[in-house]
């Protein structure tokens, strides 16, 4: 494992929370920054972000493996940057979330929302996943790739 990444996020996701990334020999080396774990009141979830069981739902909490892949198909959605992919759940409720048929769930970036009255502004919610900045998404990778890259674990808790 070359890097740990560290999200913690309100139980409340309508507000934001903040993720940083640590190398091998545990020295902070990205954020933290601005987060955002909420997911969408799509009709696939019964319109309900907060099931985290379900898809599109907000993000489960637990340990992850990762690695990073290549950008998403809509710069829109996933912004022009690589993405984070949590491609193993390795404990807590990721691992039900897993069981439920959730594995799509990376951190990537994105469009900023347009209504700045919304508490996640700038961030916008996701179908499932962790959404930063653009800029600090680019960041992460890069932050990723001079710790060595490869696999590394994510863990994501509730404030």
């Amino acid at each position: 494992m070359n890097y740990h990444i560290m999200a913690s996020f309100p139980t409340n996701r309508d507000k934001k929370g903040t993720l940083k990334m640590y190398n091998n020999t545990g020295a902070l080396v990205f954020g933290p920054v601005e987060a955002l774990g909420r997911g969408s009141n799509d009709p696939a979830n019964n319109n309900d972000h907060t099931n985290w069981r379900l898809k599109n739902a907000d993000v489960p909490t637990g340990q992850y493996q990762t690695v990073v892949v290549d950008p998403g198909s809509s710069s829109y959605s996933f912004g022009p940057n690589k993405r984070v992919w949590f491609n193993k759940a390795l404990s807590g409720n990721a691992v039900t979330a897993e069981s439920n048929g959730r594995s799509e769930i990376m951190i990537h970036g994105g469009d900023p929302a347009t209504d700045s009255s919304l508490s996640w502004y700038p961030l916008r919610p996701t179908y499932g996943c962790i959404r930063l900045s653009n800029a600090n998404q680019s960041a992460l990778i890069a932050a990723i790739a001079k710790a060595g890259g490869g696999t590394g674990q994510v863990t994501i808790s509730n404030q």
